[in-house]
């Protein structure tokens, strides 16, 4: 798990694959961020904030984090019918 200090920026990343391992960019990515306590501190779209990589299927988010204790982060898209979700974690601590 990484770890960062209240403040600090972090970049979420996401990568995005058909079954055949190939990258492929989901319809209308979203990112959400959560707390701890699985409350949404921030939820936003590929049409607002949510930049896509170089490579087709990458996705990454600069988040400056606001709030002490574990995040969850997820990627979400539809593909081919499907939702289907990149997710991680990271702690923040106060210094």
């Amino acid at each position: 798990m990484t770890h960062v200090t209240k403040g600090d920026t972090i970049r979420l990343n996401a990568a995005f694959h058909t079954f055949a391992g190939v990258g492929t960019d989901p319809t209308t990515c979203t990112l959400y961020v959560y707390d701890g306590d699985h409350n949404t501190l921030i939820s936003a779209t590929t049409t607002s904030s949510v930049m896509n990589g170089s490579t087709t299927g990458e996705y990454y988010y600069d988040y400056t984090t606001l709030n002490v204790g574990v995040h969850f982060y997820e990627f979400r898209g539809s593909l081919e019918s499907y939702t289907i979700s990149d997710r991680g974690t990271f702690y923040v601590t106060w210094a």
